[in-house]
């Protein structure tokens, strides 16, 4: 009598083992289930076609700041190499000091530090992956948008 009675101990072991895992299943798949829909539901969110217009022609404002190479030049000629990097976030040691190839990054115009500038200094090192340039142009617009306030 006892072999029946643990296969009968055996049975209900199966059993709620069975249940249990079709339980943890159906669980699995409802959390799956919010998950994907609640990824589904963000995926409405569509382009600002203003905004994309906007920043299109706000992109080459720094164009309009950035100093040409022959302001480049009498900046260098009145100030020298060393005050010239001071302007630019990366330095290139794989050019002399004495060349504008060495700094990379400008961030102004030997005046004014420029906003459109650091964000094209932080859209370049990211893209090119200067975490470090990147991150340093992040905080500077950071510290700018402190003095706005």
């Amino acid at each position: 009598m006892r072999r029946t009675d643990r296969a009968g101990d055996c049975s209900i072991v199966a059993k709620r083992y069975t249940r249990f895992v079709a339980a943890t299943v159906l669980i699995a798949a409802i959390l799956i289930s919010f998950a994907v829909s609640s990824f589904a539901e963000s995926r409405t969110t569509r382009l600002n076609e203003n905004a994309f217009a906007y920043a299109r022609e706000k992109k080459n404002e720094w164009g309009d700041h950035h100093p040409t190479a022959q302001q480049d030049n009498a900046f260098i000629r009145d100030h020298g190499f060393a005050e010239y990097s001071k302007w630019h976030l990366g330095i290139d040691p794989t050019h002399v000091q004495s060349s504008k190839a060495r700094s990379k990054f400008p961030f102004g115009d030997f005046k004014n530090i420029h906003r459109c500038a650091l964000l094209a200094v932080k859209s370049r090192a990211h893209q090119y992956g200067y975490s470090d340039i990147e991150n340093a142009a992040e905080r500077l617009l950071e510290m700018m948008e402190g003095t706005r306030r």
